[in-house]
């Protein structure tokens, strides 16, 4: 223990370096700013004052992802101190406390349209997010804290630290150096090439395991239908419509506990949070709508914890232009380590 104890409190140290590297710092105050004074007399009146630019959702996820860092690990760091002395007061609080921070970065971070090229930054927080968020919930409830959960906690809590540093490389990387987000010459008539020739196909079967590799599921994407608007279904009914231009894309999606191996406790998995999903089309990303819960179309997804046997489906809701063709759209999901795509079309 003491030596996860020594990866998160590196981790810490590091993470201002890295803030400093990511958010810019604010240029320094001049005299002969406009507004300054100064003692050349005052500005002509056909001088024209420069604004800032508008901050694009690219630089505030940079800000977000660099923000998080201290909170996250040093609730991390507590966590694991409450588990070494066993206090599980403590303990129970400190999940409280990071369960509640990674659901709010999550709920700013599904509120960007960030590019192409800011993507694996995106992907990258929200596994880590994911990753502190389980480490929460495994202690939250009512399950004995034994040798295997206090296993799985720390395991969870160095993942979500390592995807974290992977989403300040991933911000600190120079854009030329991703080659996907470079534009591609195409003589006339030629077709656009693949943005990922290796995508899975409509109804195929995606595998994963937990951080643990004691529990396995499987992800299965497909079929997709749309529609000009859809009404909810529960306490208070709402219609919702799609701006004008636009349609709403529902892609199936459905999680299926497969099962559990080894002698651990812990016979849960968490399938993907509806942020970790994005849709790609045309070098533009989408992010779904949040699960607006049961609908006139059919239910929609929403994570969960699934038990054995037990499986999860639903639609994601993606807002998407009328002249989109899921012949050429891609459905791509963060699921721990790995980022399966499927060919919507």
């Amino acid at each position: 223990m003491i030596g996860f104890i020594g990866v998160i409190l590196s981790a810490v140290l590091l993470v201002p370096g890295a803030c400093a590297t990511v958010v810019p710092s604010p240029p320094a105050e001049e005299a002969d700013l406009p507004g300054n004074a100064s003692s050349s007399g005052p500005a002509p009146e056909d001088e024209t004052v420069l604004l800032p630019e508008p901050v694009s959702d690219d630089e505030k996820l940079e800000s977000l992802i660099a923000g998080a860092g201290i909170p996250l690990l040093g609730a991390s760091v507590e966590q694991i101190c409450s588990l070494y002395t066993r206090d599980d007061a403590a303990l129970r609080s400190r999940a409280a406390d990071i369960s509640s921070l990674a659901d709010g970065y999550r709920a700013e971070a599904a509120a960007l349209e960030v590019s192409f090229g800011m993507e694996p930054a995106y992907a990258h927080f929200i596994a880590a997010l994911d990753e502190f968020a389980a480490a929460g919930t495994l202690v939250g409830g009512n399950i004995p804290l034994n040798r295997s959960v206090t296993e799985d906690v720390l395991g969870r809590l160095a993942l979500g630290t390592e995807y974290l540093s992977s989403a300040l490389n991933d911000c600190n990387r120079p854009l030329a150096a991703d080659s996907d987000a470079l534009p591609l010459l195409m003589s006339p008539g030629e077709e656009p090439a693949p943005l990922f020739p290796d995508a899975l196909q409509v109804g195929e079967r995606f595998c994963y395991e937990d951080a643990r590799g004691e529990n396995s599921a499987s992800l299965v994407a497909g079929p997709v239908t749309w529609s000009r608007a859809f009404q909810t279904t529960g306490t208070k009914p709402a219609q919702r419509d799609a701006a004008p231009g636009k349609f709403f894309l529902l892609v199936a999606v459905k999680v299926t506990h497969l099962g559990h191996k080894g002698d651990g406790v812990n016979t849960r998995i968490q399938t993907p949070a509806e942020s970790a999903f994005v849709l790609h089309y045309d070098a533009e990303t989408y992010r779904p709508l949040t699960s607006p819960g049961p609908t006139n179309k059919g239910g929609s997804y929403s994570r969960a914890a699934l038990g054995r046997g037990e499986s999860l489906a639903g639609y994601l809701f993606f807002e998407v232009p009328e002249d989109l063709d899921p012949s050429r759209a891609y459905l791509k999901v963060s699921v721990g380590k790995e980022s399966p795509v499927w060919l919507l079309g």
